[in-house]
């Protein structure tokens, strides 16, 4: 009898050990908008934190308040973000290592203007990247915020707005070209995303951060940016 207890009591111990650690080894991030770029960054993101012994829990979740609920903790960080939510986000801390580099865009009609000199610009709500860059340049044209990139496109082939902001890898530059084929670009700045962490996880920073060295020193970084036809 004495013998039955013990083997209960150890397989029942057993049992919420190994749920308590399901627990504890389960990260929760939102869902960002599906490309290339971003599902590159799912599955790098996903074996760095297999490495460690943990499993990202990606859900749907809104996109203008993630970053919020990524700083108060609801969410476990964010997937991927560039520098220029760390003024505002102090709860949210940046894992040292680059994931992949971008190119902020700037987007106008046939005859192109110099950026100082736009009456106006159209840029996305939840993109901090982009009001970020707005506020580095003292820009003093209007400054137009909408939901989506197409509402960004529609503008300014409506010649309502002088000129858009976006990021390279989430323009669908075929539909503008197709539309107007004189349509100009032009290259403002470069920037990094990185992975961003709870500060209640500070203790993984080093840890994942040495996962993503491995996974690129190993040669699956480079296996994955092939696999999305992204540029080393």
């Amino acid at each position: 009898m004495q013998h039955r207890f013990v083997k209960l009591y150890l397989v029942a111990s057993l049992l919420f050990s190994m749920s308590a650690a399901s627990q504890q080894h389960i990260l929760t991030f939102n869902r960002p908008q599906s490309s290339p770029q971003t599902n590159y960054i799912i599955e790098l993101l996903s074996l760095a934190y297999q490495d460690i012994g943990y499993t990202l829990h990606i859900i749907d979740f809104s996109k203008e308040n993630a970053l919020v609920a990524a700083n108060s903790g609801v969410l476990d960080g964010q997937l991927g973000r560039n520098i220029s939510i760390e003024s505002h986000y102090r709860n949210l801390q940046r894992v040292d290592y680059s994931l992949l580099t971008f190119n902020l865009m700037l987007y106008q009609q046939c005859i192109p203007i110099p950026f100082a000199q736009l009456p106006s610009i159209t840029v996305l709500t939840g993109s901090p990247v982009q009001s970020f860059y707005l506020q580095e340049m003292q820009f003093a044209g209007d400054i137009i915020r909408v939901k989506n990139i197409s509402t960004q496109l529609n503008l300014l082939l409506q010649q309502k707005v002088a000129g858009a902001l976006l990021l390279d890898f989430s323009a669908n530059t075929e539909v503008v070209y197709a539309a107007h084929t004189c349509m100009q670009t032009q290259r403002l700045t470069r920037y990094s995303l990185y992975h961003y962490l709870h500060k209640r996880h500070s203790q993984l920073q080093p840890k994942i951060t040495q996962a993503l060295i491995k996974l690129h020193s190993n040669g699956t970084v480079y296996a994955l940016k092939a696999k999305y036809n992204i540029a080393n």
